[in-house]
Protein backbone atom coordinates (compact mmCIF):
# COMPACT_ATOMS: atom_id res chain seq x y z
CA UNK A 1 0.00 0.00 0.00
CA UNK A 2 2.80 2.40 1.01
CA UNK A 3 4.85 1.36 -2.01
CA UNK A 4 1.90 2.14 -4.29
CA UNK A 5 1.48 5.56 -2.65
CA UNK A 6 5.18 6.39 -3.04
CA UNK A 7 5.09 5.13 -6.57
CA UNK A 8 2.12 7.37 -7.44
CA UNK A 9 3.78 10.41 -5.82
CA UNK A 10 6.93 9.73 -7.77
CA UNK A 11 4.97 9.40 -10.96
CA UNK A 12 3.29 12.76 -10.33
CA UNK A 13 6.64 14.45 -9.66
CA UNK A 14 8.12 12.97 -12.79
CA UNK A 15 5.05 14.03 -14.75
CA UNK A 16 5.35 17.57 -13.43
CA UNK A 17 9.07 17.57 -14.28
CA UNK A 18 8.30 16.32 -17.78
CA UNK A 19 5.63 18.99 -18.24
CA UNK A 20 8.01 21.68 -17.01
CA UNK A 21 10.72 20.46 -19.35
CA UNK A 22 8.27 20.34 -22.27
CA UNK A 23 7.07 23.84 -21.44
CA UNK A 24 10.66 25.02 -21.34
CA UNK A 25 11.42 23.34 -24.66
CA UNK A 26 8.24 24.75 -26.22
CA UNK A 27 9.16 28.21 -25.00
CA UNK A 28 12.66 27.88 -26.41
CA UNK A 29 11.33 26.60 -29.74
CA UNK A 30 8.81 29.45 -29.84
CA UNK A 31 11.57 31.97 -29.20
CA UNK A 32 13.73 30.39 -31.91
CA UNK A 33 10.81 30.40 -34.37
CA UNK A 34 10.10 33.99 -33.44
CA UNK A 35 13.69 34.96 -34.08
CA UNK A 36 13.68 33.10 -37.40
CA UNK A 37 10.42 34.78 -38.43
CA UNK A 38 11.73 38.18 -37.35
CA UNK A 39 14.93 37.67 -39.33
CA UNK A 40 12.92 36.50 -42.33
CA UNK A 41 10.63 39.51 -42.09
CA UNK A 42 13.59 41.83 -41.80
CA UNK A 43 15.15 40.05 -44.78
CA UNK A 44 11.97 40.46 -46.80
CA UNK A 45 11.74 44.09 -45.82
CA UNK A 46 15.36 44.69 -46.76
CA UNK A 47 14.82 42.77 -50.02
CA UNK A 48 11.77 44.87 -50.75
CA UNK A 49 13.67 48.08 -50.02
CA UNK A 50 16.63 46.99 -52.13
CA UNK A 51 14.34 45.90 -54.94
CA UNK A 52 12.53 49.24 -54.80
CA UNK A 53 15.85 51.08 -54.85
CA UNK A 54 17.05 49.00 -57.81
CA UNK A 55 13.76 49.53 -59.64
CA UNK A 56 13.92 53.26 -58.96
CA UNK A 57 17.53 53.38 -60.10
CA UNK A 58 16.66 51.48 -63.29
CA UNK A 59 13.49 53.48 -64.05
CA UNK A 60 13.94 55.60 -67.18
CA UNK A 61 12.47 59.04 -66.68
CA UNK A 62 11.42 61.13 -69.68
CA UNK A 63 13.32 64.36 -70.30
CA UNK A 64 13.10 66.92 -73.09
CA UNK A 65 16.55 68.36 -72.38
CA UNK A 66 18.19 66.97 -75.50
CA UNK A 67 21.32 69.10 -75.15
CA UNK A 68 21.97 68.36 -71.46
CA UNK A 69 25.13 66.31 -72.08
CA UNK A 70 26.34 68.11 -75.20
CA UNK A 71 28.58 71.12 -75.69
CA UNK A 72 27.21 73.92 -77.85
CA UNK A 73 29.37 72.77 -80.79
CA UNK A 74 27.64 69.35 -80.78
CA UNK A 75 30.37 67.29 -79.07
CA UNK A 76 29.57 65.02 -76.13
CA UNK A 77 30.53 66.76 -72.90
CA UNK A 78 33.67 65.85 -70.99
CA UNK A 79 34.77 62.82 -73.01
CA UNK A 80 37.15 61.77 -75.75
CA UNK A 81 35.12 59.60 -78.11
CA UNK A 82 38.14 57.60 -79.25
CA UNK A 83 38.40 56.27 -75.69
CA UNK A 84 35.01 54.63 -76.18
CA UNK A 85 35.05 53.55 -79.83
CA UNK A 86 37.20 51.39 -82.09
CA UNK A 87 36.66 52.90 -85.53
CA UNK A 88 36.46 50.99 -88.77
CA UNK A 89 38.88 51.85 -91.59
CA UNK A 90 36.79 54.88 -92.49
CA UNK A 91 39.22 56.16 -95.14
CA UNK A 92 39.08 53.01 -97.26
CA UNK A 93 35.41 52.18 -97.57
CA UNK A 94 34.49 50.25 -100.71
CA UNK A 95 30.95 50.82 -101.99
CA UNK A 96 29.31 48.25 -104.32
CA UNK A 97 28.15 49.99 -107.50
CA UNK A 98 24.72 48.36 -107.11
CA UNK A 99 24.22 50.46 -103.97
CA UNK A 100 24.48 53.76 -105.84
CA UNK A 101 22.92 52.83 -109.18
CA UNK A 102 19.51 54.26 -110.07
CA UNK A 103 17.44 51.42 -111.52
CA UNK A 104 15.11 52.22 -114.42
CA UNK A 105 12.11 51.36 -112.29
CA UNK A 106 13.16 53.69 -109.46
CA UNK A 107 13.98 56.48 -111.91
CA UNK A 108 10.66 56.21 -113.75
CA UNK A 109 8.74 56.14 -110.46
CA UNK A 110 10.34 59.44 -109.44
CA UNK A 111 9.43 61.02 -112.78
CA UNK A 112 5.83 59.84 -112.37
CA UNK A 113 5.64 61.10 -108.79
CA UNK A 114 6.95 64.52 -109.81
CA UNK A 115 4.42 64.72 -112.62
CA UNK A 116 1.65 63.70 -110.24
CA UNK A 117 2.71 66.44 -107.82
CA UNK A 118 1.87 69.02 -110.49
CA UNK A 119 -1.32 67.58 -111.94
CA UNK A 120 -3.80 69.92 -113.57
CA UNK A 121 -7.57 69.77 -112.94
CA UNK A 122 -9.43 68.93 -116.14
CA UNK A 123 -13.15 69.65 -116.38
CA UNK A 124 -13.66 66.65 -118.64
CA UNK A 125 -13.33 62.87 -118.66
CA UNK A 126 -14.89 59.94 -116.81
CA UNK A 127 -13.92 58.98 -113.24
CA UNK A 128 -11.97 55.72 -112.92
CA UNK A 129 -10.50 53.85 -109.99
CA UNK A 130 -7.25 55.52 -108.94
CA UNK A 131 -8.16 58.95 -110.34
CA UNK A 132 -7.81 62.05 -108.21
CA UNK A 133 -10.94 64.17 -108.45
CA UNK A 134 -12.12 67.46 -107.02
CA UNK A 135 -15.60 67.36 -105.48
CA UNK A 136 -18.02 69.19 -103.23
CA UNK A 137 -20.60 67.38 -101.13
CA UNK A 138 -23.49 67.87 -98.72
CA UNK A 139 -24.50 64.97 -96.47
CA UNK A 140 -27.89 64.40 -94.88
CA UNK A 141 -29.77 61.82 -92.81
CA UNK A 142 -33.53 61.59 -93.34
CA UNK A 143 -33.31 64.81 -95.33
CA UNK A 144 -31.59 66.73 -92.53
CA UNK A 145 -28.04 67.95 -93.07
CA UNK A 146 -25.67 66.76 -90.34
CA UNK A 147 -22.68 68.54 -88.83
CA UNK A 148 -19.37 67.96 -90.60
CA UNK A 149 -20.99 66.56 -93.74
CA UNK A 150 -20.68 69.69 -95.89
CA UNK A 151 -17.54 70.68 -97.83
CA UNK A 152 -18.85 74.27 -97.84
CA UNK A 153 -18.06 74.69 -101.53
CA UNK A 154 -14.32 74.71 -100.83
CA UNK A 155 -13.61 71.78 -103.15
CA UNK A 156 -12.11 68.56 -101.85
CA UNK A 157 -9.40 66.52 -103.57
CA UNK A 158 -10.17 62.81 -103.32
CA UNK A 159 -8.26 59.87 -104.80
CA UNK A 160 -10.72 57.15 -105.77
CA UNK A 161 -9.90 53.91 -103.96
CA UNK A 162 -7.90 55.60 -101.21
CA UNK A 163 -10.46 54.70 -98.54
CA UNK A 164 -10.58 58.26 -97.19
CA UNK A 165 -14.37 58.29 -97.16
CA UNK A 166 -16.97 55.86 -95.84
CA UNK A 167 -17.01 52.50 -97.60
CA UNK A 168 -18.99 52.70 -100.82
CA UNK A 169 -18.70 56.47 -101.25
CA UNK A 170 -15.73 56.53 -103.62
CA UNK A 171 -16.77 53.55 -105.73
CA UNK A 172 -20.13 55.21 -106.50
CA UNK A 173 -18.32 58.04 -108.30
CA UNK A 174 -16.66 55.68 -110.78
CA UNK A 175 -18.15 55.95 -114.28
CA UNK A 176 -19.53 59.46 -113.74
CA UNK A 177 -18.25 62.42 -115.70
CA UNK A 178 -16.61 65.67 -114.69
CA UNK A 179 -19.31 68.32 -114.12
CA UNK A 180 -21.91 65.73 -113.07
CA UNK A 181 -24.02 65.83 -109.92
CA UNK A 182 -24.21 62.44 -108.21
CA UNK A 183 -26.28 61.11 -105.32
CA UNK A 184 -24.20 58.79 -103.14
CA UNK A 185 -25.89 56.54 -100.57
CA UNK A 186 -23.89 55.00 -97.73
CA UNK A 187 -24.29 53.68 -94.19
CA UNK A 188 -22.04 54.87 -91.38
CA UNK A 189 -20.17 52.06 -89.57
CA UNK A 190 -21.55 50.95 -86.21
CA UNK A 191 -18.29 51.97 -84.52
CA UNK A 192 -18.12 55.40 -86.16
CA UNK A 193 -16.53 58.07 -83.99
CA UNK A 194 -19.64 60.31 -83.91
CA UNK A 195 -22.29 58.47 -81.90
CA UNK A 196 -25.17 60.40 -83.53
CA UNK A 197 -24.11 59.08 -86.96
CA UNK A 198 -22.96 55.56 -86.09
CA UNK A 199 -24.89 52.86 -87.96
CA UNK A 200 -27.19 55.32 -89.76
CA UNK A 201 -27.86 55.46 -93.51
CA UNK A 202 -26.87 58.76 -95.15
CA UNK A 203 -27.16 60.45 -98.51
CA UNK A 204 -24.59 62.77 -100.09
CA UNK A 205 -25.26 65.21 -102.90
CA UNK A 206 -21.91 65.26 -104.72
CA UNK A 207 -20.68 67.55 -107.51
CA UNK A 208 -17.69 66.32 -109.51
CA UNK A 209 -15.79 69.46 -110.55
CA UNK A 210 -13.05 67.74 -112.50
CA UNK A 211 -10.42 65.02 -112.78
CA UNK A 212 -6.71 65.66 -112.30
CA UNK A 213 -4.31 64.76 -115.12
CA UNK A 214 -0.52 64.77 -115.39
CA UNK A 215 1.00 67.74 -117.26
CA UNK A 216 2.86 67.07 -120.49
CA UNK A 217 6.43 65.97 -119.77
CA UNK A 218 8.64 68.32 -121.79
CA UNK A 219 11.15 71.15 -121.49
CA UNK A 220 8.41 73.61 -120.54
CA UNK A 221 7.45 71.40 -117.61
CA UNK A 222 11.08 71.39 -116.42
CA UNK A 223 11.43 75.16 -116.78
CA UNK A 224 8.20 75.79 -114.88
CA UNK A 225 8.67 73.44 -111.95
CA UNK A 226 12.32 72.29 -111.82
CA UNK A 227 14.35 75.17 -113.21
CA UNK A 228 16.90 74.71 -110.42
CA UNK A 229 17.70 71.29 -111.94
CA UNK A 230 17.99 72.37 -115.57
CA UNK A 231 16.14 73.90 -118.48
CA UNK A 232 15.63 70.75 -120.53
CA UNK A 233 14.34 67.24 -119.85
CA UNK A 234 17.87 65.84 -120.43
CA UNK A 235 19.43 68.22 -117.88
CA UNK A 236 16.66 67.55 -115.38
CA UNK A 237 17.06 63.77 -115.66
CA UNK A 238 20.85 63.98 -115.30
CA UNK A 239 20.38 66.13 -112.19
CA UNK A 240 18.03 63.50 -110.75
CA UNK A 241 20.62 60.77 -111.35
CA UNK A 242 23.44 62.84 -109.84
CA UNK A 243 21.38 63.61 -106.74
CA UNK A 244 20.48 59.95 -106.34
CA UNK A 245 24.14 58.90 -106.62
CA UNK A 246 25.25 61.42 -103.99
CA UNK A 247 22.42 60.53 -101.64
CA UNK A 248 22.89 56.77 -101.98
CA UNK A 249 26.66 57.05 -101.51
CA UNK A 250 26.18 59.23 -98.44
CA UNK A 251 23.64 56.79 -96.96
CA UNK A 252 25.83 53.75 -97.57
CA UNK A 253 28.90 55.34 -96.02
CA UNK A 254 26.89 56.62 -93.03
CA UNK A 255 25.58 53.14 -92.28
CA UNK A 256 28.97 51.52 -92.90
CA UNK A 257 30.72 53.88 -90.48
CA UNK A 258 28.42 52.98 -87.60
CA UNK A 259 27.81 49.30 -88.38
CA UNK A 260 31.51 48.46 -88.74
CA UNK A 261 32.80 50.40 -85.74
CA UNK A 262 32.70 49.00 -82.22
CA UNK A 263 31.71 50.67 -78.96
CA UNK A 264 33.87 49.37 -76.12
CA UNK A 265 31.84 51.17 -73.45
CA UNK A 266 29.31 53.97 -73.21
CA UNK A 267 29.76 57.25 -71.35
CA UNK A 268 27.25 56.79 -68.51
CA UNK A 269 25.86 60.33 -68.21
CA UNK A 270 25.37 60.71 -71.94
CA UNK A 271 23.71 57.32 -72.38
CA UNK A 272 21.38 58.05 -69.46
CA UNK A 273 20.30 61.32 -71.05
CA UNK A 274 19.76 59.67 -74.45
CA UNK A 275 17.49 57.11 -72.76
CA UNK A 276 15.50 59.93 -71.15
CA UNK A 277 15.10 61.90 -74.37
CA UNK A 278 14.17 58.74 -76.27
CA UNK A 279 11.36 58.10 -73.81
CA UNK A 280 10.34 61.76 -73.99
CA UNK A 281 10.00 61.48 -77.77
CA UNK A 282 7.80 58.41 -77.36
CA UNK A 283 5.57 60.24 -74.88
CA UNK A 284 5.28 63.21 -77.23
CA UNK A 285 4.32 60.91 -80.11
CA UNK A 286 1.65 59.31 -77.94
CA UNK A 287 0.28 62.70 -76.87
CA UNK A 288 0.16 63.89 -80.48
CA UNK A 289 -1.65 60.73 -81.57
CA UNK A 290 -4.05 61.05 -78.63
CA UNK A 291 -4.93 64.61 -79.64
CA UNK A 292 -5.54 63.51 -83.22
CA UNK A 293 -7.85 60.73 -82.02
CA UNK A 294 -9.77 63.14 -79.80
CA UNK A 295 -10.39 65.48 -82.75
CA UNK A 296 -12.29 62.64 -84.38
CA UNK A 297 -14.11 61.63 -81.20
CA UNK A 298 -12.02 58.50 -80.72
CA UNK A 299 -10.13 57.06 -77.75
CA UNK A 300 -6.39 56.62 -78.20
CA UNK A 301 -5.96 54.22 -75.28
CA UNK A 302 -3.20 54.35 -72.70
CA UNK A 303 0.51 54.90 -73.25
CA UNK A 304 0.96 51.19 -72.54
CA UNK A 305 -1.46 50.42 -75.39
CA UNK A 306 0.51 52.76 -77.62
CA UNK A 307 3.89 51.12 -77.00
CA UNK A 308 2.43 47.59 -77.01
CA UNK A 309 4.97 46.18 -74.57
CA UNK A 310 5.35 45.31 -70.92
CA UNK A 311 7.31 47.75 -68.75
CA UNK A 312 10.32 45.44 -68.84
CA UNK A 313 10.14 45.03 -72.62
CA UNK A 314 9.74 48.77 -73.13
CA UNK A 315 12.72 49.62 -70.92
CA UNK A 316 14.82 47.08 -72.83
CA UNK A 317 13.67 48.62 -76.12
CA UNK A 318 14.59 52.14 -74.98
CA UNK A 319 18.03 50.94 -73.86
CA UNK A 320 18.58 49.28 -77.24
CA UNK A 321 17.55 52.37 -79.19
CA UNK A 322 19.50 54.73 -76.93
CA UNK A 323 22.65 52.65 -77.35
CA UNK A 324 22.27 52.79 -81.14
CA UNK A 325 21.82 56.57 -81.06
CA UNK A 326 24.75 57.03 -78.68
CA UNK A 327 26.97 54.71 -80.73
CA UNK A 328 26.41 56.77 -83.86
CA UNK A 329 27.20 60.00 -82.02
CA UNK A 330 30.38 58.51 -80.58
CA UNK A 331 31.51 57.24 -84.00
CA UNK A 332 31.03 60.61 -85.74
CA UNK A 333 32.84 62.46 -82.97
CA UNK A 334 35.64 59.88 -82.96
CA UNK A 335 36.21 60.40 -86.70
CA UNK A 336 36.68 64.13 -86.17
CA UNK A 337 38.96 63.51 -83.19
CA UNK A 338 41.04 61.13 -85.29
CA UNK A 339 41.37 63.86 -87.91
CA UNK A 340 42.30 66.44 -85.28
CA UNK A 341 39.16 68.46 -85.99
CA UNK A 342 37.27 70.42 -83.34
CA UNK A 343 34.34 72.35 -84.79
CA UNK A 344 33.72 75.79 -83.37
CA UNK A 345 30.15 76.64 -82.45
CA UNK A 346 30.05 79.12 -85.35
CA UNK A 347 31.30 76.52 -87.86
CA UNK A 348 28.79 73.97 -86.59
CA UNK A 349 25.95 76.47 -86.90
CA UNK A 350 26.95 77.43 -90.45
CA UNK A 351 27.16 73.76 -91.46
CA UNK A 352 23.69 72.95 -90.12
CA UNK A 353 22.14 76.00 -91.76
CA UNK A 354 23.69 75.08 -95.12
CA UNK A 355 22.57 71.44 -94.91
CA UNK A 356 19.06 71.96 -93.58
CA UNK A 357 17.72 75.14 -95.09
CA UNK A 358 18.92 78.25 -93.33
CA UNK A 359 17.92 80.28 -90.30
CA UNK A 360 14.31 79.13 -89.97
CA UNK A 361 15.15 75.46 -89.48
CA UNK A 362 18.13 76.25 -87.28
CA UNK A 363 16.32 78.63 -84.96
CA UNK A 364 13.32 76.32 -84.65
CA UNK A 365 15.55 73.35 -83.87
CA UNK A 366 17.53 75.29 -81.25
CA UNK A 367 14.30 76.39 -79.60
CA UNK A 368 13.07 72.80 -79.41
CA UNK A 369 16.26 70.81 -78.83
CA UNK A 370 18.96 73.28 -77.79
CA UNK A 371 22.21 74.25 -79.51
CA UNK A 372 24.18 71.12 -78.65
CA UNK A 373 21.66 68.72 -80.13
CA UNK A 374 21.10 70.89 -83.21
CA UNK A 375 24.82 71.34 -83.87
CA UNK A 376 25.40 67.60 -83.37
CA UNK A 377 24.18 67.35 -86.99
CA UNK A 378 27.31 69.22 -88.07
CA UNK A 379 29.53 66.64 -86.36
CA UNK A 380 27.79 63.89 -88.29
CA UNK A 381 27.89 65.79 -91.60
CA UNK A 382 31.60 66.51 -91.32
CA UNK A 383 32.49 62.92 -90.32
CA UNK A 384 30.49 61.42 -93.19
CA UNK A 385 31.98 63.90 -95.68
CA UNK A 386 35.48 62.80 -94.65
CA UNK A 387 34.62 59.14 -95.19
CA UNK A 388 32.81 59.81 -98.50
CA UNK A 389 35.74 61.75 -99.95
CA UNK A 390 38.01 58.72 -99.71
CA UNK A 391 35.40 56.04 -100.49
CA UNK A 392 35.67 54.05 -103.73
CA UNK A 393 32.76 52.69 -105.77
CA UNK A 394 33.38 49.23 -107.28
Amino acid sequence: MEENTISKSKQKREKRAQNAAKKKRDGLIARIIGIVIAVALIGLAVFGIVRAIIKEANTISASGDYSAQLDDNGYIKGIKATDYVTLCDYKNIEVPSSEVTYTDEEFNNVIEQNLAAHQVLKEEGTVADGDKVNIDYVGSIDGVEFEGGNSQGAGYDLTIGSGQFIEGFESQLIGHKAGEDVTVKVTFPEDYGQADLAGKPAEFAVTIHGIYADPEYNDDFVKEYYSDMGSTVAEYEQSLKDDYYKGALNDYVTDYLVDNSTVNKFPGKYLKNVKSTTKFSDVQSYQYMSQMYQQYGMEAGTFEDFIGMTDEEYDADIIDRAQKFAKADLVYQAVLESEGIVLSEADAEANVKEMYGGDDYYNSSVETYGKGYTNKNAVKNKAVDIAVESATVK
